[in-house]
């Protein structure tokens, strides 16, 4: 079972890492073209509309199942949490190695996507800088009508969401943390009551 876990653990996050890399280097080839040829350049705003389309076709693909993992995510490593620290109090090491490896995995996936979501977060905060430090006002009118609805776009940025409902980013990432701390210390605590 740890085996094929692992595996599919590693393609999913292969996935997300090729995606965050790929969405991130396209933002940054928009904010230098943004900052080198200017807001006249209009395939600027081409790229930009498509790569907001494909973040959304992306988040309606695949953040449903990924916003289910992010609901559980506090549950899966409390349960491994608590039977470590009660196989540790066994000193069953072979138990608390498999524990501590599935804890690992367990507390990993969610940390990997939410950098993922952090990193598209942060690109698209910067191509919104790049946009608004332009030299816009030294360009004729239609061009600064384009950048301005650009800029207003970027105001706030599409990041991965799943249905505006929840963002993936660190501070998701530390609700997650904070929950499984929460639930960990109730389990502990009833136990001991």
């Amino acid at each position: 079972m740890s085996l094929s876990m692992l595996v599919v653990f590693l393609s999913f996050c292969v996935m997300e890492f090729t995606f965050t890399f790929q969405f991130s280097a396209y933002l940054k080839v928009l904010q230098t073209r943004l900052e080198t040829k200017g807001p006249a350049d209009k395939t600027i705003y081409r790229h930009h509309l498509d790569l907001i389309l494909f973040l959304k076709e992306y988040n309606d693909l695949f953040l449903g199942p990924i916003y289910l993992e992010v609901l559980v995510s506090s549950l899966q490593p409390c349960g491994f949490g608590y039977a470590l620290i009660k196989a540790m109090k066994r000193l069953e090491f072979a138990t608390s190695f498999d524990l501590a490896y599935k804890l690992c995995m367990t507390l990993t996936r969610p940390f990997v996507l939410c950098a993922c979501g952090q990193e598209i977060s942060n690109q698209m905060e910067r191509l919104h800088e790049s946009a608004y430090m332009s030299k816009w006002y030294k360009e004729k009118p239609k061009v600064r009508r384009d950048l301005y609805t650009m800029m207003l776009v970027t105001v706030r940025p599409v990041t991965m969401n799943y249905r505006l409902f929840i963002v993936i980013n660190f501070a998701c990432f530390s609700t997650i943390v904070q929950g499984l701390y929460s639930y960990l210390t109730m389990i502990i605590n009833f136990e001991s009551n």
